[in-house]
């Protein structure tokens, strides 16, 4: 009989009732996520995803990540072409097209070892992109780029104000709550836009089904915030 350490716990009924949410929606459960921030690396964990991406546990500055998307398929474009920890203080590989910020690696080694393991893994038809125009280095100009590469799969995130508005950027998706955090980022995203529709059919779509759903299953805090509510909806004895 296991000692009562290693018995796996069920869960509670909302996370049953979320982990069978997710798989309902989900029509396949094999993804490759390619984004500017930890916001890939916190989707997969939050959708209880094998990662098969090596773009996780990283970074890109913002001109390079752009041209990263535009030519990340080119034969040859993945090869490491050198490893550093000297310029940011943390490893640091550059390939043709960008330089790769190990942020979250202890040593180059580390860095280089699982990004070539985790680049065997990578799904070419089933790549999803993800950039963030909220942080600081994006320029309209690199917005236009956007625009014109128009890459499938692909969701923008922005803070919601109206320089961004203005330029309709595509397949963008405003963040009133927006936060620099890339993995405090995803869930926030989340309740903006259907991510099941975003990767069972490429689409942006926001639903208020979606959201309800999305809040009362999958939004972490949500049975504190309930609970903050009906106490100070009681009325004082």
């Amino acid at each position: 009989m296991p000692r009562p350490s290693t018995v796996k716990r069920p869960g509670t009924l909302r996370e049953r009732l979320a982990r069978r949410y997710v798989q309902r929606r989900l029509l396949r459960r094999d993804f490759t996520f390619i984004s500017d921030d930890c916001w890939a690396g916190r989707a997969y964990a939050e959708l209880g995803l094998v990662c098969r991406s090596p773009f996780v546990g990283m970074g890109f500055t913002a001109h390079e990540y752009l041209d990263f998307l535009e030519g990340f398929r080119e034969p040859g474009a993945l090869d490491v072409l050198g490893v550093s920890s000297e310029e940011k203080g943390y490893p640091l590989i550059r390939t043709r097209h960008a330089r790769l910020f190990g942020q979250h690696y202890r040593s180059d080694e580390e860095f280089v070892r699982t990004y070539e393991r985790r680049r065997k893994t990578i799904l070419w038809d089933r790549v999803f992109i993800k950039i963030d125009f909220g942080k600081r280095k994006y320029r309209p100009e690199d917005i236009a780029r956007w625009n014109t590469l128009k890459l499938p799969n692909s969701v923008a995130l922005h803070p919601d104000l109206p320089r961004f508005r203005a330029l309709n950027i595509h397949h963008g998706v405003a963040l009133p709550d927006w936060d620099l955090d890339g993995a405090r980022q995803f869930q926030i995203s989340c309740r903006r836009f259907d991510i099941f529709e975003w990767l069972n059919h490429g689409v942006i779509r926001r639903p208020w089904s979606y959201r309800c759903a999305q809040i009362a299953l999958l939004e972490q805090n949500f049975p504190q915030r309930l609970r903050r509510f009906f106490r100070l909806r009681r009325p004082a004895s």
